[in-house]
């Protein structure tokens, strides 16, 4: 039996990872331990509980105004004192956050193989997603098997002379925790009930574009410009906009400034206030109900890779707000487009989509190029090759 570590700390990597932890528990093959950076813990804690996993190791890094230097150091410190205390056959990194990479440093300064979930992705900007390109490139250079999401992940391993037979597709595990979400949703009719309660200020006759906007790299103008095309897409008669605003102050500062008193904050158990509210905003919202809100909305508009990749097999067209995307795949298989950063052309290209029935069909009907659900059965099978 082999032993192996999977390290992880925010929300889009609890996602991820946690199908693949499920499937290695019930595995004979391997033993599981679970480390836990903490970095997101009030938004992973509702992950844990729906998925049934518990941390062996919790290293409880977040801190108000931490810095990425100091969450990197907290990695460091905690990945390290696991790997020096227990006997690990592999460890297990997911995409590209600082516990991704410095966790893969640490296991690498110990000579222990590292597996990188979701390897090859590039946008061939070091600053842009920042700090995402430079961890998942220098993850790279570590990394004992990079597990790719799509043959265009892995063909940028490739051109970066990673042999090929370190190099695997294997789609991504996002889409296999999709899939039972949505497979509970269907199931649990207590549960979708309760979201429809909690989601009952929404209005049937309104076609919902969702929204999220988080990235370091759009802070400042960037961001206004988005609000501001926002704000103009809201004054559409058969739109209204549900925004799960960000915990940066940046987000908040900048949608404060934009919205004023025309945005209405939505608080669980208390009525929305009379009057025509065309922009909700709302907390950041649980894996589970976001899931429920993306099944409902007409139009995604996003700069989260995650929802880059979950949103089309839902048969959701997203909106990509960044200028630069690291997977080009979903713009080539056409259930996304890029959304420019400034607000009249934001707006036309948001209305070209919904007011033209071939553009919105096209998109929403095209194949999700990021799997199929079979992602974690794929990459186990592949480990146990190779440790």
């Amino acid at each position: 039996m082999k032993t192996l570590l999977f390290v992880f700390g925010t929300r889009p990597e609890t996602i991820k990872m946690a199908p693949l932890i499920l499937k290695a528990k019930q595995d004979s093959r391997f033993k599981v331990l679970v480390c836990s950076t903490g970095q997101h813990r009030e938004m992973i804690k509702p992950l844990f509980d729906f998925f049934g996993i518990t941390p062996d190791f919790d290293l409880d890094l977040m801190k108000p105004g931490q810095s990425l230097t100091d969450i990197s150091m907290g990695v460091m410190t905690g990945v390290h004192r696991i790997l020096q205390e227990s006997k690990i056959d592999a460890v297990l990194i997911q995409g590209d956050t600082s516990s991704c990479f410095v966790g893969s440093l640490v296991s690498f300064y110990h000579r222990v193989p590292v597996m990188h979930i979701e390897a090859g992705l590039r946008s061939g900007d070091i600053y842009s997603p920042y700090p995402e390109e430079f961890n998942r490139k220098a993850t790279g250079l570590v990394a004992h098997t990079h597990f790719a999401p799509t043959e265009t992940a892995k063909e940028n391993l490739l051109s970066e002379q990673y042999p090929d037979r370190d190099i695997f597709v294997t789609g991504n595990t996002g889409i296999d925790a999709l899939f039972e979400v949505r497979r509970k949703l269907c199931e649990d009719v207590a549960l979708k009930t309760q979201f429809d309660r909690d989601y009952s200020f929404l209005h049937t006759d309104k076609k919902l574009v969702l929204v999220t906007v988080h990235r370091r790299e759009s802070f400042g103008l960037p961001m206004e410009e988005v609000m501001r095309g926002l704000m103009e897409l809201s004054k559409q008669d058969d739109i209204e906009l549900l925004i799960p605003l960000h915990m940066n102050p940046q987000v908040r500062k900048s949608a404060e400034k934009i919205f004023g008193a025309q945005a209405q904050w939505v608080d669980k158990g208390v009525p929305p206030r009379s009057g025509e509210t065309k922009i909700w905003l709302c907390e950041p919202v649980d894996y589970v109900p976001f899931v429920y809100l993306m099944n409902r909305a007409h139009l995604i508009i996003t700069d989260s890779g995650g929802v880059q990749e979950e949103a089309p097999s839902l048969g959701k067209p997203i909106l990509v707000a960044r200028e630069k995307t690291e997977r080009p795949e979903a713009i080539a298989a056409g259930t996304s487009k890029l959304i420019p950063l400034e607000h009249k052309a934001f707006l036309n290209t948001a209305l070209e989509v919904l007011r033209d029935p071939s553009i919105y069909r096209n998109m929403s009907e095209a194949k999700n190029p990021f799997g199929d659900g079979t992602s974690s059965e794929k990459i186990l099978s592949l480990v146990a090759e190779r440790i």
